[in-house]
């Protein structure tokens, strides 16, 4: 009789043994990333593109507006810093 230690390990797939003869394979691990990253990328692509093209559309809205808020111009100088001028 094996311990519940070992039939946990065998049942998960650490240790070979009756239920899984090979343990892991990273075969398998390989394959289910790389269809995993496809179908994701066809899942996802268009939906996130469209986010992103409208998070850019408000960014530069509320650049523009910010811009030229107050009739005073303002830049970035080289830290970041919004500086008028």
């Amino acid at each position: 009789m094996i311990s519940r230690v070992e039939w946990l390990q065998r049942v998960v797939g650490i240790k070979g043994g009756r239920f899984r003869q090979t343990g892991i394979s990273g075969g398998n691990i390989i394959v289910g990333t790389v269809l995993g990253i496809i179908s994701g990328k066809y899942i996802f692509e268009e939906p996130l593109q469209h986010y992103w093209a409208q998070k850019r559309a408000e960014e530069a809205q509320a650049a523009a507006g910010a811009g030229t808020a107050g009739g005073v111009a303002s830049t970035l100088d080289t830290n970041g810093q919004t500086r008028k001028s």
